[in-house]
């Protein structure tokens, strides 16, 4: 919290000192269910199993939503009009440049000890690009909790199937150690050696394999469909039958590697759900939940993000969508006291669905310090000049080794969100958004006008 420490005060002189603990509980009954898709630990792989939901229990020991105040931070400090000349000055190069120009953009930054020093049609919604993904992660860590990890399942059912139960676990490859091979090396080390078929369970999904907003030309080129069976990120393949039931095919893709570790399936791969409590023969483990957003935050990773939103979605409402993900996240997150009025329709970005304003960025990344997960998500933004999508970025400025942001980049658009310290040691926040015709293209005008605010002396 120290760095933006005046936040933080204020809060605590509203609601007094407050205790913030882990928001979701899973029982060790719970971890071990084959039908959940989270577990707080590592699961027996021959233990029979239980069929108890997880539990969802009530947010504790965070601020009540209902004692936000008004006014928040813009009542302290100057308007933007009292702004730093050079600031304002920058602010004016940042729209007159040719990259920007006339496309719709958005401007908010505030910095510390002075408020919302520039702002440039701040409640104007566009399109953040992979800006959501701070949306995202936000929900994930507050919802999931931090070492939550999400578990894909392989049961045989009394009748001799075997049934495969996808966890919207987004990292699972076709070989090596979290892989399809995986899963069948340990179901030929439990003793298995036939299955009368392999059923695909798709339950922990909603059935759709794409956002509302994505259009055909985006996958698998940027994303792959969606399912809660997911292998090597859903873009193995370009063909319409893949891309309408990737799951089908990962199904068959295991089948191959039962058969090649020395299990014999009989039947074909089929659709279904398992139909009586069996024994789960084989299991893989993704990441923590904190791992898992790091990676999303550093690389920009898309099948990451749109597999946790809908399990944020099913942890809270018992529904594996991106509706219900963003109607989970935004309840969860209330305690920060951000009027969350824009769009989610995923939870990378890509879509053009997607529409929240500057300031709402602005205001939720500078809200999020009192969360108890701000150390996990602010480690994982990229660091400019040095990790991930910044590495190429802010060489040799103000800002290179001080500034950190999510970057985000559609075609027709481009944002950088995130917070740093001026040359005078305030902390800053901000949040800038281009969006229309080669918007893609305003980077460099950003960069220009976050390396200005870092360089700032006042």
């Amino acid at each position: 919290m120290a760095s933006f420490g005046g936040v933080g005060h204020r809060w605590e002189a509203a609601v007094g000192a407050i205790t913030l603990t882990a928001v979701l509980s899973i029982s060790p009954a719970a971890a071990t269910t084959h039908g959940d898709a989270l577990t707080a630990g590592a699961a027996s792989a021959d233990r029979p199993v239980a069929h108890e939901p997880v539990t969802d229990e009530p947010v504790t020991d965070r601020p009540d939503a209902a004692a936000c105040r008004a006014g928040s931070d813009e009542a302290s400090g100057p308007s933007p009009a009292e702004a730093p000349a050079n600031l304002t000055t920058a602010l004016a190069t940042f729209l007159g440049d040719s990259r920007v120009g006339t496309r719709a953009s958005g401007v908010s930054v505030w910095i510390d000890g002075y408020g919302e020093v520039l702002a440039h049609e701040p409640d104007t919604r566009l399109a953040p690009a992979s800006n959501q993904k701070l949306f995202t992660a936000m929900s994930a860590l507050e919802v999931l909790g931090p070492q939550t990890r999400l578990v894909t399942s392989l049961i045989q059912d009394p009748g001799g199937a075997l049934v495969v139960v996808g966890g919207n676990d987004p990292t699972i490859t076709t070989s090596g150690s979290h892989s399809l091979a995986e899963l069948a090396r340990q179901a030929r080390a439990a003793g298995l050696t036939r299955a009368t078929e392999l059923v695909v369970d798709e339950s922990r999904g909603d059935g759709n394999t794409r956002a509302s907003g994505w259009a055909d030309w985006q996958i698998p080129t940027y994303t792959g469909p969606l399912s809660s069976f997911m292998v090597d990120g859903n873009r193995a393949r370009t063909d319409p039958i893949y891309v309408a039931d990737p799951a089908r095919a990962h199904g068959e893709q295991l089948v191959a590697a039962l058969r090649a570790a020395g299990v014999a399936v009989d039947g074909p791969v089929r659709s279904g759900t398992l139909s009586a409590p069996g024994e789960v023969v084989a299991q893989l483990e993704s990441a923590p939940v904190s791992e898992l957003v790091r990676r999303m935050l550093e690389r920009s990773d898309n099948q990451i993000a749109d597999a946790l939103l809908p399990a944020v979605g099913r942890a809270r409402l018992g529904e594996a969508s991106m509706r219900a993900g963003a109607a989970a996240g935004a309840t969860a997150l209330a305690y920060l006291c951000v009027p969350l009025v824009g769009r989610t329709d995923d939870g990378s970005g890509l879509s053009r669905s997607d529409q929240r304003s500057p300031r709402e960025w602005r205001s939720l990344v500078q809200a999020a310090p009192i969360a108890p997960w701000w150390p996990t998500l602010e480690a994982g933004l990229p660091l400019a000049a040095r990790t991930g999508t910044l590495s190429g970025r802010f060489g040799g400025t103000a800002a290179a080794d001080n500034v950190r942001a999510k970057t985000g980049t559609i075609i027709g658009g481009t944002a950088l969100s995130g917070t740093g310290t001026t040359a005078g040691g305030r902390a800053f926040v901000f949040s800038v958004i281009v969006n229309g015709p080669n918007g893609e293209g305003a980077v460099g005008a950003i960069d220009r006008l976050v390396a200005t605010i870092a360089a700032h002396a006042g």
